[in-house]
């Protein structure tokens, strides 16, 4: 069966920030959809969030076009997903030069997690704590792994999730795109059903608007672009801590024609 996800996106400051450091990217024509969360002085975060997003997009586009297969190479996960993987390394390198480069750009970085569709399968591309949910069956589970001290205390069974929410600490990642030469990038792959949703959402979102709050939306509105609206205004009411940003859509069957387009396009 041959899928297809129509996303929708919104993204805004939130009630706290003066500006918004927080990217993303809906490419529907490669079936791309990109979040990152910037952070840094100055407009450092801003840089490193659009950096990352645009050096993504432009290294997986070059290394799918020529059907490359990147080094290193791991052979638990498809092709598109190490491809995917080694795009976001690529970017890594270029915001960590870019950091490095000039004083007001020091400690600049960004969180990041992509998704491709690569059908029936969701390639996913992850660093730092933004996060990737599936929706399935009116329940909503995270299938990213937030790179963050008070969630690898959680791990460790050190201290529960609810207390982790409410953690003085819990701003400090223990990776990020910028602040390494060549950070381990999560790669994941997802085996998707019709009718399945997938949120992808910066941490503005999840720490102003809690997980049973989230899923509760989306049971609520099955249009994408309504339920963006509603969680972006939900955040706010919150007290909008922080940037907002978050993507989502719809895994949908295609149709005939669509199929043979996608034959011919090939």
């Amino acid at each position: 069966m041959s899928f297809k996800i129509d996303f929708s996106a919104a993204t805004n400051p939130g009630k706290v920030r003066e500006k918004n450091e927080d990217s993303f990217l809906l490419a529907p024509e490669a079936d791309l959809a990109i979040v990152a969360d910037g952070m840094g002085g100055h407009n450092s975060g801003e840089v490193a969030s659009s950096l990352a997003v645009k050096v993504t997009r432009e290294k997986y586009d070059s290394l799918n076009r020529d059907k490359l297969k990147p080094n290193p190479y791991d052979e638990k996960y498809s092709l598109e997903s190490n491809q995917l993987g080694f795009a976001v390394q690529l970017a890594n390198s270029v915001i960590y030069e870019a950091g490095n480069a000039t004083p007001d750009n020091k400690g600049m970085g960004t969180t990041l997690t992509a998704a491709i569709l690569r059908s029936p399968k969701l390639c996913l591309a992850h660093i730092g704590d933004s996060r990737a949910y599936l929706f399935r069956e009116q329940a909503m589970k995270q299938i990213t792994e937030d790179h963050s001290l008070v969630m690898e205390h959680v791990r460790k069974g050190l201290i529960t999730k609810e207390q982790a929410e409410v953690s003085p600490l819990q701003n400090i990642l223990t990776r990020a795109l910028g602040a390494q030469k060549t950070p381990a990038i999560d790669l994941v792959e997802v085996e998707l059903r019709e009718g399945d949703r997938i949120l992808m959402c910066t941490d503005g979102l999840f720490k102003a608007v809690k997980e049973k709050e989230i899923e509760a939306v989306l049971k609520t509105h099955n249009e994408d672009a309504k339920a963006c609206e509603t969680l972006v205004s939900a955040a706010n009411a919150n007290g909008g801590p922080d940037n907002i940003t978050l993507v989502i859509g719809t895994v949908r069957k295609k149709t005939l024609t669509e199929t043979l387009k996608d034959m011919v396009r090939k």
